[in-house]
């Protein structure tokens, strides 16, 4: 899995954030690791986890490339417990 630069760009403007710093806030990840994902970096299962216990199904299928995989194969790998995967 990896950034869906896009995706991410949509959510930076529907969000109203204007750097770094506001959305490494808003995805609970660090500034470096937004700007390894930016580059290309894979992002890694449990950090899509928490974007997805804080803001949904809809943003992670928005600013998330799955690649070969799906969200619901994403999903699979956890346990779904009303809307929050554990």
């Amino acid at each position: 899995m990896k950034l869906n630069i896009d995706g991410c760009r949509e959510f930076i403007k529907e969000k109203g954030i204007k750097n770094y710093v506001q959305l490494a806030e808003a995805l609970d990840l660090e500034v470096e690791v937004i700007k390894l994902l930016e580059q290309g970096v894979r992002i890694g299962y449990d950090a899509v986890r928490d974007i997805y216990n804080k803001h949904g199904e809809k943003v992670v299928k928005k600013i998330i490339d799955f690649e070969e995989d799906s969200m619901d194969g994403f999903k699979a790998k956890y346990v779904l417990v009303g809307k929050t995967l554990y």
